[in-house]
């Protein structure tokens, strides 16, 4: 079962994402997701990377640690 981690608000910050966890050899989805873009609320287009359920956490440990936080998605 796969858990989203991480939304992506454009092509560098998927960049970043994906070899950040190509690097820790960690297998992941890609899915066009919309989200909202803060402070204005306006609905943009972003990447929704997922990955297996008991990798997830770990993940969005790394990805904090790296520095994007702000787009770490919490367990649902």
């Amino acid at each position: 079962m796969r858990e989203a981690i991480f939304i992506a608000a454009n092509v560098a910050e998927a960049n970043v994402v994906e070899r950040l966890l190509e690097a820790e050899r960690i297998e992941f989805e890609l899915t066009p997701e919309a989200f909202l873009q803060q402070p204005s609320n306006v609905c943009l287009q972003g990447l929704m990377f997922e990955v297996a359920e008991e990798q997830a956490e770990d993940c969005r440990r790394l990805l904090t640690e790296r520095g994007l936080g702000s787009r770490v998605i919490g367990k649902s």
